[in-house]
């Protein structure tokens, strides 16, 4: 009898991004969306259509569990934000991206909304006078903590890198190892890339 061939150790499909996949679903999807999914996948690299699938779910269900992990107050404050650039730039018709005055009017609007919100006087709060004690010779620490944290933030989006073309990708090899465009960042990527001119439209 012929003896069934045992396959060897690490063989078959490789675990891909996000490790071994051994759940199974099975569903329907619009043919465009598998077109627009597809396209992804290979804009990305050798994913398959269904890794492009799974590691967007991954990243739609991370995104969830982060901003569910906010304060409500701060949750609110996004969307109202977002609510009132929009209904400025529908006035002003132009983007504040490209327009000055657009954008000094929306800071006063979200000033406006802040203080109508906030409560109590204003006073330095103990955590910020405890880390201005920490670091004396930053004089400017408490009177511009908002611009320093705003720095923090642009410099983080500046930082991530354009991904780079798929032949390009492969050409670059790190310890015999293709590097892989790390899936976190894409979406840093993008909210840089929306902040351009032009890309407003």
């Amino acid at each position: 009898m012929k003896q069934a061939r045992k396959r060897a150790p690490g063989a078959g499909r490789p675990a891909g991004e996000l490790g071994a996949k051994r759940a199974t679903l099975t569903f329907r999807l619009p043919p465009s969306m598998r077109v627009a999914l597809t396209a992804a996948a290979k804009k990305k690299g050798r994913r398959s259509l269904g890794e492009e699938i799974v590691i967007r779910l991954d990243a739609s269900l991370r995104r969830n569990r982060k901003e569910d992990s906010w304060p409500l107050h701060i949750r609110a404050l996004s969307k109202v934000v977002a609510q009132i650039a929009f209904a400025l730039e529908q006035r002003t018709k132009l983007p504040w991206i490209e327009d000055r005055y657009t954008q000094e009017q929306l800071s006063k609007a979200i000033d406006l909304f802040l203080w109508t919100y906030s409560r109590g006087e204003v006073a330095t709060p103990p955590a910020v006078n405890a880390e201005a004690a920490r670091n004396p010779t930053d004089t400017m620490l408490v009177d511009r903590l908002g611009e320093i944290v705003a720095g923090g933030v642009i410099a983080w989006l500046k930082s991530i890198p354009e991904p780079l073309p798929q032949e390009a990708l492969a050409k670059i090899k790190y310890s015999d190892e293709e590097i892989e465009y790390p899936e976190a960042w894409w979406s840093f990527w993008n909210t840089e890339r929306n902040l351009q001119p032009g890309r407003q439209k």
